[in-house]
């Protein structure tokens, strides 16, 4: 696929006003994935499907709201310990 329109696509996705060509769109995506379907994968390589993806990404923000992460000083200082 041509990345150039990938982007064109994404730009008028992004600026689109109308939410009746909006639902459309989402109508196209939901009938394209099957819940089933690999749309990532884990760090480890591990295929996760729309709802595995949603639910880690869900657990991953209300890790980040209850301070449940390490800045990239507190990581490079753990690392130099090893």
């Amino acid at each position: 696929m041509d990345a150039a329109k990938k982007l064109e696509v994404l730009d008028w996705v992004l600026h689109l006003e109308d939410d009746t060509v909006f639902n459309k769109l989402l109508a196209i995506k939901q009938k394209h994935y099957n819940s089933n379907d690999t749309v990532a994968y884990t760090a480890l390589g591990e295929p996760l499907n729309i709802e595995q993806y949603r639910t880690k990404a869900e657990k991953g923000l209300t890790d980040i709201k209850e301070g449940r992460y390490q800045t990239q000083d507190e990581l490079e200082n753990d690392i130099q310990s090893w």
